[in-house]
């Protein structure tokens, strides 16, 4: 059992043991979603058509916190169902059951059980659990893991030669300002060798931690959905900056930790594409110039 102690004892064995708690708990969501089998299921909406949830949703997180209560009694989890529970020690889990839920109801296979550990605000470990393809993606904080495979390091392919997963541009972005969005979708195509979308935003980070592609790029996403991808990415030898997208941040997000930022671009190695980079900070201005003119508006 992990206790307040952990915050100041922090060695390997209390390590190993918060990404076995985790792997256990996606574990537990796995097994249920193969008893539910592969079909089509009913949806829930939140908060518009394109924001769906399922019972099994909500069945996997339970029992996701299940696991890691028994485990670990005092933890903060994250949840993108059950909200936030605040904890008493240093331990952070950011839990998503079913990312790539649009996948999930339609019976598509691209979805998965994403688990991100952190303390003190430090990723230390992530599970990404994708039981319709058999695959568990998993990193302690040494390495990464496809099952008992190491992964990285990743070879290192030009922008135009790349395989680039993204749902850019989303509804937001296209809300915001729809010239704008399409035409920096238009310059993404031409530049890139392939541009494609999952719809899971951890599995993308787990294809490009696997080298399966290039970069993965997104710009409003949650921490449930990205914690452990990052952990994954950076322990295969990876590389991933952050956005804020908030005013006051001209300089990126070094003041937040990065699973709570909600704009990146991640690469499978450390080189960085200068063209995907410059694209975030192109929406980072666009939106702080946005947000900054409507509290202008706000105030007259």
């Amino acid at each position: 059992m992990i206790t307040n102690s952990f915050a100041t004892a922090r060695n390997v064995t209390e390590l190993a043991g918060l990404i076995a708690f985790a792997r256990e708990a996606a574990a537990a969501a796995a097994s249920y979603l193969a008893e539910v089998g592969g079909g089509p299921v009913e949806r829930e909406y939140k908060a518009n058509a394109h924001d769906i949830v399922t019972a099994h949703d909500r069945a996997c997180e339970d029992r996701i916190r299940e696991v890691l209560l028994a485990n670990c009694p005092d933890a903060r989890i994250v949840g993108e169902e059950g909200g936030t529970r605040e904890g008493t020690s240093a331990v952070t889990f950011y839990v998503d059951p079913i990312d790539g839920t649009s996948n999930f109801a339609t019976g598509n296979p691209l979805y998965a059980i994403s688990i991100g550990v952190a303390v003190e605000d430090v990723l230390v470990g992530g599970v990404v659990n994708a039981p319709a393809l058999g695959m568990e993606f998993w990193a302690d904080d040494t390495a990464a893991y496809l099952g008992t495979k190491r992964l990285g390091p990743n070879p290192e392919r030009a922008l135009a030669d790349a395989l680039v997963l993204t749902g850019f541009p989303g509804l937001r972005d296209l809300c915001e300002d729809r010239s704008f969005a399409e035409r920096e979708r238009l310059a993404l195509l031409e530049s890139a060798g392939a541009v494609r979308n999952l719809g899971s935003a951890a599995l993308e980070l787990c294809f490009v931690a696997a080298g399966w592609a290039d970069a993965t790029t997104l710009t409003s996403i949650n921490p449930w959905d990205i914690a452990a991808g990052f952990h994954i990415i950076e322990k295969a030898g990876g590389s991933i900056r952050t956005w804020t997208c908030s005013p006051g941040d001209v300089d990126g997000a070094e003041a937040i930790p990065p699973q709570e930022c909600p704009a990146y671009v991640a690469c499978t190695s450390e080189k960085r594409y200068e063209e995907l980079d410059s694209l975030l900070e192109r929406v980072h201005a666009s939106r702080c110039e946005r947000s900054l003119r409507n509290e202008g508006a706000h105030h007259e």
